[in-house]
């Protein structure tokens, strides 16, 4: 695949999103790009995977703030961080 091939759009009337694999020193990530507001980011398969561990309420609390961050940029934590604290939820 050339560089035009390897990058999918999807979009609905709320956002368009961009995606696809892109290869590291560290292996293979996913690559999902927000033109509309300039967010990146990379997410390796292990991240991916517990993207599938998730009850929809986590979803629902990511979408609290659906244009991204508009104030407390400091706190932003990663996703896989988020993810660690959400699974420990569910153990109890």
């Amino acid at each position: 695949m050339d560089a035009a091939d390897d990058q999918l759009t999807i979009a609905n009337e709320f956002t368009t999103i961009q995606v696809r694999k892109v290869f590291t020193r560290n292996g293979e990530r996913l690559e999902i790009r927000s033109p509309k507001l300039g967010f990146v980011t990379h997410l390796d398969p292990l991240e991916l995977e517990c993207l599938t561990w998730q009850p929809p309420e986590t979803f629902s609390e990511l979408l609290e703030h659906p244009y991204g961050p508009e104030e407390g940029v400091d706190d932003i934590r990663p996703l896989s961080e988020l993810m660690v604290l959400d699974a420990g939820r569910l153990d109890r």
